[in-house]
């Protein structure tokens, strides 16, 4: 494996840490490596947002910041999540939106899209990528097909997996993994072909290997492009070592 090809799959990681419990001081550790690694983005909680900027801003890295909003449960209602993200507006880059889960499940479609809706244009306006979080291991075949359409046929950047975040109980009660899910990724691809829709894929949740990226970038039907598809990773460093173990074998 060639350097080049190794900094263009660190050139889409999302790098992540969203545990409740992380400090100031890890997010900064974080930040480094991120640099370190030169992967396109952090990934982090709002809460963090205005020292996350301070400190990229300092050490002058290339890094993009995105928070995940109303993460992980997507309960609160569109003026709450709208409201959030103004506040957000200043300090960061993309947003990752949990879609509103209880409305999808109560087939309040409607509602769902208006939400997505109204969040990408206040995105747009302030120039932020937005991400639309669909949980997959939450939802019914049918229900994906409905929530990739919406999410796909709006103006939103991306579409993502999961959370990270689901229950494995209730996942599996539905017959759905927890996380980054080839089959889903492949329905995606096919409904942004289908709309002729530009949103990019976003694939995020257990992903902890170079055959797992191969097989999710094959699903997606995109390019190893930061605005056609992303790797939402907390493990970014592993599969880091992994690839570089590959380009000396």
């Amino acid at each position: 494996m060639e350097k080049t090809e190794i900094d263009k799959i660190m050139g889409v990681v999302d790098h992540t840490l969203l545990k409740p419990y992380a400090k100031e001081k890890e997010i900064k550790k974080l930040i480094d490596e991120a640099a370190a690694l030169k992967t396109y983005s952090v990934c982090i909680h709002p809460l963090f947002a205005k020292a996350a900027k301070r400190y990229i801003t300092k050490k002058n890295y290339p890094l993009k910041i995105a928070v995940t909003v109303d993460f992980p449960m997507g309960v609160l209602t569109t003026n709450a999540r709208a409201k959030i993200l103004k506040a957000v507006a200043k300090d960061v880059n993309e947003v990752d939106f949990v879609i509103q889960m209880g409305y999808v499940k109560s087939k309040k479609f409607n509602a769902v899209q208006k939400d997505i809706n109204k969040l990408v244009e206040i995105a747009h306006q302030n120039n932020i990528v937005i991400k639309f979080i669909v949980e997959d291991a939450y939802t019914t075949k049918e229900e994906k097909e409905k929530l990739y359409e919406m999410v796909c046929s709006s103006n939103a950047d991306f579409i993502k997996t999961s959370t990270g975040f689901a229950e494995p109980e209730y996942a599996s009660s539905m017959g759905n993994k927890v996380g980054a899910d080839p089959e889903n990724v492949k329905l995606m691809a096919e409904t942004i072909k289908r709309l002729n829709s530009k949103t990019g894929i976003k694939a995020a949740g257990g992903i902890h290997s170079y055959q797992q990226v191969l097989e999710l970038l094959k699903s997606s039907e995109k390019q190893l492009d930061p605005k056609e598809f992303r790797l939402g990773m907390s493990g970014t460093k592993k599969l880091y070592e992994e690839l570089e173990k590959l380009k000396t074998s």
